[in-house]
């Protein structure tokens, strides 16, 4: 049985991670509405630039696995991204069946425009707070990335096994 003070929390915390969470894709589409290049991109075609990379070029299968999307979905996200010029499709040498998806130059510098973006908000966000505080908040949000991560596992294993039966 939970304490009223526990009660307490579980609400408060529930109700800050669903403003947090609607509020950082909120200001993450107002800013990207500001700049040239990211105006043509929507959120999650920057999220998947961002889970292409910038360096060695990545399986669908491996980008979709980072999204936790299905390889059908981000098919489509691709084939729109390479349209807009952003993305190019690499087939491997050794192996035609096998394409790799990479960042153009365009590609590259969106990315960079939505990085120096999050640098500066999660700047802003910390700078007034002490070292220890900064310490802290670091060690929570890993602990509800843990979290999270074995409650997508978890989820997972119960599909893939009621998909079984």
């Amino acid at each position: 049985m939970m304490l009223d003070k526990d009660v307490y929390y579980v609400k408060k915390l529930k109700q800050q991670m669903l403003s947090i969470f609607n509020m950082v894709l909120k200001t993450e589409e107002l800013a990207m509405k500001e700049t040239a290049e990211n105006n043509e991109l929507s959120v999650s075609e920057i999220h998947t630039l961002v889970a292409v990379g910038r360096h060695t070029p990545k399986t669908m299968s491996t980008i979709a696995q980072e999204l936790l999307i299905n390889v059908s979905t981000l098919s489509i996200a691709i084939n729109k991204l390479e349209k807009k010029g952003f993305v190019t499709r690499i087939r491997d040498d050794s192996d035609r069946r096998i394409v790799r998806i990479s960042l153009t130059e365009k590609g590259r510098d969106a990315l960079a425009t939505h990085e120096q973006f999050y640098y500066s908000v999660v700047d802003e966000a910390i700078k007034d707070m002490d070292r220890e505080q900064k310490r802290i908040l670091v060690s929570s949000m890993g602990n509800l990335a843990d979290f999270f991560s074995s409650q997508l596992e978890h989820y997972n294993e119960k599909l893939e096994k009621n998909g079984r039966e």
